[in-house]
């Protein structure tokens, strides 16, 4: 993952060989199977903590300027890149980990670059930045809803005071959409009641 975007010219060549291939595509396999173990019990996640797992994958998934965008904002590689589905799914890992281990959201909470690749991963930083750009910030089109160990995350980093103003406006905009669920929620049984009076 985390050495391929250093590879020099010749060691990113044997990456598009039939042995690089093979490699990356054995890699991006073994991280899918540890993303699905991440959805069980939160004594296995606390296991893959324990055993150096989550250091292992933020190690992989941020560890010098090269995945870096243009503002020195940690981000995934391209699309263009064979390795971008392997560090998807360690992204995915991490944030599957977080919902069910304190430990894991509190250890990717203290590592502001890790953050904004789980916030690219969710997928929900494009409608905010759209959003803000068209000076629509209380809208949640487009937003997905924030996973549970995203949020994890975000809160913990909160109590160390470590968001920026994109960070708060994602647990900001899900207040807003729990808000408007709710809301709803409530018409809903009392249109039911209604109904059910009228009958």
């Amino acid at each position: 993952l985390g050495d391929a975007p250093n590879a020099t010219r010749a060691e990113d060549e044997c990456i598009y060989t039939a042995r690089g291939k093979k490699e990356i595509r054995m890699l991006t396999n073994a991280l899918g199977a540890i993303r699905n173990s991440s959805h069980s019990t939160a004594d296995v996640c606390q296991s893959f903590y324990t055993c150096g797992l989550v250091d292992l994958l933020m190690r992989r998934l941020v560890h010098d300027d090269s995945t870096t965008n243009n503002n020195g904002v940690s981000v995934l590689p391209d699309a263009t890149r064979p390795w971008r589905e392997a560090c998807f799914r360690t992204a995915g890992s991490l944030i599957n980990l977080a919902e069910k281990c304190p430990a894991v959201a509190k250890k990717l909470a203290s590592n502001r670059d890790i953050i904004y690749i789980l916030l690219e991963t969710w997928g929900g930083m494009n409608a905010i930045t759209c959003n803000n750009e068209k000076r629509k910030s209380k809208s949640l089109r487009g937003l997905p809803l924030l996973h549970l160990g995203l949020a994890a995350v975000l809160n913990a980093a909160a109590g160390n005071g470590g968001l920026d103003d994109a960070m708060i406006q994602v647990l900001e905009k899900e207040r807003e959409r729990k808000k408007v669920a709710q809301r709803r929620e409530e018409e809903r049984k009392l249109r039911l009641e209604k109904e059910s009076d009228t009958s």
